[in-house]
């Protein structure tokens, strides 16, 4: 006996958006520590139910530690949550950063071409 998953077909499903941002900082920042400025910045200012209905998702292969850019996925409801919790962002650590919003798209190639 084999339990397949069903797919849920298109209509059902949630429509991604994808927020490219910018840290602009004095010193480099590492992926994990913004990841974890991301999600507490979310947690605090959203909880846990607010912060789980933006389906928000930090694309991990997609942070370029040189120039300091990054992408966040979210459903397309709640794309200025997302924006005002990476805009609640002022320090990581010791380090005070500012983060800016870069674009928005519905596809990563969509943000790569902006």
């Amino acid at each position: 006996m084999k339990n397949n998953l069903k797919i849920l077909m298109p209509t059902l499903r949630e429509k991604e958006r994808y927020v490219a941002f910018q840290v602009i900082s004095e010193d480099s920042i590492t992926y994990s520590d913004l990841e974890a400025a991301i999600w507490n910045s979310m947690m605090d200012f959203f909880g846990e139910y607010g912060t789980a209905k933006t389906s928000m998702w930090i694309v991990k292969n997609l942070y370029d530690e040189q120039n300091q850019i990054g992408v966040i996925r979210c459903n397309n409801k709640s794309v200025q949550e997302v924006i005002t919790g990476l805009g609640l962002i002022s320090r990581l650590g010791d380090v005070r950063v500012t983060i800016k919003i870069l674009s928005v798209s519905g596809t990563i190639r969509g943000l790569k071409i902006k």
